[in-house]
């Protein structure tokens, strides 16, 4: 699952308690909103937020969040309907700017997928999870509609570093939940930084498992050529510490069933790192 990631650098997090459709965002929020979003360029994703045990919200909660791999904010605030919301400033967003409106959020966002319409494994996996992180105090933890990769199930999104973990339990979710809130990532279930292209997400994990470097925030730079045979060179900056890596595309898998009654197929290939390498400081 490693460097599965889907790319996205903003995020469009709004409040609604349900239910879900298969189509969700879609045929959930007004059209105008919905069409808003989408036509904005750059790698941007609506996602529909809820409390486990809401029925009604009368003032639903946005949340714009955006990061680049190695700089990120966060603003929320709460809308009196969701026609308004379409006025908010998506498309500087995603050039990267922050924001007056609402109020800045400094505390990590834990999303959780629990959207069943759109496969039941998100569902089944995952609202057990919300209710053992509900038990960690001052963790802000939502459910959510689709973030991609059912077959990685139960799927957590934490904001606004953008970082996936992935075939998650409830006991392994705390576990993630209570080591990134101490600063610190769990590699044995991260999947990938969604700021980060796939190869660029597959060097990072490869440098932290090498050094040991698990510090949130110890990414500092990242750079990718595209070089011969399609392998993309990535030069990253952890923790002070440069890296040169190697990284291509696997063979293709076998398309394979996948979902817990969602009967879908899949075919993906692995992410390969083939040099790894610690630059000298200059």
């Amino acid at each position: 699952m490693v460097a599965r990631a889907g790319r996205t650098r903003l995020w469009v997090l709004i409040e609604h308690p349900g239910p879900w459709p298969h189509s969700a965002p879609e045929g959930v929020l007004p059209s105008r909103l919905v069409d808003r979003i989408e036509a904005v360029t750059g790698h941007v994703r609506l996602v529909l937020i809820r409390r486990s045990r809401a029925r009604t919200v009368e003032r639903p909660r946005w949340v714009l969040a955006w990061s680049d791999g190695t700089r990120h904010w966060m603003r929320e605030g709460t809308a009196t309907g969701y026609d308004e919301l379409a006025d908010l400033p998506f498309d500087t967003c995603a050039a990267g700017i922050e924001p007056d409106t609402g109020l800045p959020c400094h505390t990590p966002l834990f999303a959780v997928c629990t959207h069943g319409k759109k496969d039941a494994c998100c569902a089944e996996l995952g609202r057990p999870i919300v209710s053992a992180l509900s038990t960690i105090d001052g963790a802000d933890v939502w459910e959510c509609t689709h973030i991609g990769g059912d077959r990685f199930a139960a799927n957590i999104v934490v904001l606004p570093d953008g970082l996936y973990f992935s075939r998650l339990g409830p006991e392994s979710a705390r576990a993630v939940v209570i080591e990134h809130r101490s600063g610190a990532l769990s590699l044995d279930h991260l999947r990938g930084r969604a700021a980060l292209s796939q190869p660029g997400q597959a060097a990072e994990h490869a440098v932290r498992s090498a050094t040991g470097i698990v510090a949130v925030d110890a990414l500092e730079y990242v750079s990718e050529t595209p070089s011969a045979e399609s392998v993309t060179i990535v030069e990253l900056r952890i923790d002070s510490r440069t890296f040169r890596v190697a990284v291509r595309a696997g063979a293709p898998r076998p398309a394979f069933s996948h979902g817990c009654r969602s009967g879908g197929t899949v075919a993906w290939n692995d992410w390969i790192v083939d040099s790894l390498e610690e630059l000298p400081i200059l």
